[in-house]
């Protein structure tokens, strides 16, 4: 356990975690596994499964597509192109919380900003029973970072309550950050919600899997904690 975390974020880089991290490589490249609808990694029976809904929510341009994709563990086109739709992608990741081995499926729904301001249905889609909201803005756009406050408080769902994360995107020491620590601090403070950081840039090699632990580790223990609160309101958990 690392501070006063409940999920081991260094538990990937122990041999137990490791060898449960081996069914997700694909042997024949050296990168991860895609999974279709029907398939999940090949880990032991015993160890349990747990499905969330994510949806993704952010300006346009800000790298919402590509931050799944680098969570996926798969390459990006450089390039800019707004998403058509909705885009759902399943991410398999396991976590130890305490002393249990736990899967998780995080099903991510993307959905570009003119999709949803044409078509009605798509928001209220991305947003039914969704278990969490993940909020996108990019460290080289002060803007987006702007404006999160507002887009936090049009997706605000007080009776479904999802959990709230933020994600900033194309973090990388060597660019000229338009946010800063600071900024980024008095925010968390302000909202009561962690700030990820991430850099869309895909290394290629196994070694992706790394870089990218601390913020699905992060991701799977807020949705744990959210779960926990809810049964405790239910009387569920003593």
């Amino acid at each position: 356990m690392t501070g006063n975390n409940i999920v081991c974020m260094d538990w990937q880089s122990s041999a137990e975690g490791e060898t449960i991290l081996q069914h997700f490589y694909n042997p024949q490249t050296t990168g991860r596994k895609i999974f279709g609808v029907l398939e999940r990694p090949a880990i032991p029976a015993s160890i349990e499964e747990v499905s969330y809904k994510l949806f993704i929510a952010g300006k346009s341009g800000v790298g919402k597509s590509a931050t799944v994709a680098r969570l996926a563990g798969l390459k990006f086109p450089s390039y800019y192109t707004e998403t058509s739709g909705i885009r759902k992608s399943n991410i398999y990741w396991p976590v130890k919380i305490w002393d249990k081995v736990i899967l998780f499926k995080l099903q991510f729904w993307d959905a570009g900003d003119s999709s949803i301001k044409k078509y009605s249905h798509i928001l209220p889609a991305c947003k039914e029973k969704a278990d969490a909201i993940v909020f996108v803005f990019s460290f080289l756009d002060a803007s987006s970072f702007v404006d999160l406050p507002q887009l936090m408080s049009k997706l605000s769902q007080p009776i479904e309550s999802p959990a709230s994360l933020v994600i900033g995107t194309r973090y990388n020491m060597t660019n000229r950050l338009e946010v800063q620590s600071a900024e980024v601090k008095e925010f968390e403070l302000k909202w009561k919600v962690p700030v990820l950081k991430i850099d869309n840039r895909w290394s290629g090699d196994r070694s992706e899997v790394h870089e990218v632990a601390p913020v699905l580790n992060m991701i799977c223990e807020r949705l744990w904690i959210r779960d926990q609160e809810y049964l405790l309101k239910q009387g569920l958990v003593r």
